[in-house]
């Protein structure tokens, strides 16, 4: 019984002890790249600041508004903290909140660029986000936190290649077998009702 009572909390340990392994953040290194997300500044501003950027060599990257901070050898969750507190010094935004994480890029080969899809309008953080192969349009609004209360619901657009569709997300969300694929480089506008 004593060996059974051992192994069982030997067993939990290792996997606890694997599990804190997992949860610790990566550092950011040069040359790494970063999704940065912020909310609660106005819509415009959301939509220039939250993006994906590359750390530069010398560790740093632009942020629109106040300059080139230091990335290289933070956390995401620490570099979020920075670009806060660097904005609310800087007293451009008084209560903004910032996610920054560290994704798998998909890169085109062919082309070699970067594919992503724009959120813009009625939504909570408006944002260029990274796009991944199966996301929908309830993916990228959840993405974007969701829609603000001015949000009309019924006549979300996407425009693809020039070509712009409307979609009830009401109608989408009460039958999810109806959501929308979508495809690199799409946007999608939350208007105003």
């Amino acid at each position: 019984m004593k060996h059974i009572l051992l192994l069982t909390g030997l067993a939990l340990v290792v996997t606890l002890s694997a599990g804190m392994a997992q949860n610790k953040e990566s550092k950011i290194k040069p040359t790494d790249q970063i999704s940065l997300r912020i909310s609660g500044v106005p819509a415009d501003d959301a939509v220039d600041i939250s993006q994906t950027y590359s750390i530069a060599n010398d560790g740093k990257f632009p942020l629109p508004h106040v300059g080139r901070i230091t990335a290289a050898g933070m956390t995401p969750s620490q570099l979020g903290i920075r670009v806060e507190q660097a904005y609310k010094t800087a007293q451009i935004f008084t209560k903004p909140t910032v996610v920054v994480s560290t994704p798998q890029l998909q890169v085109d080969s062919e082309r070699r660029t970067l594919k992503q899809i724009s959120i813009s309008g009625e939504v909570k953080a408006a944002q260029r986000a990274p796009f991944t192969d199966g996301m929908t349009l309830l993916d990228a609004l959840a993405q974007a936190g969701g829609f603000s209360d001015w949000a009309n619901r019924e006549k979300v657009r996407v425009i693809r290649n020039g070509k712009t569709t409307e979609h009830d997300v009401r109608k989408i969300s009460a039958n999810p077998s109806r959501d929308i694929p979508l495809q690199a480089n799409d946007k999608i506008i939350v208007i105003h009702r």
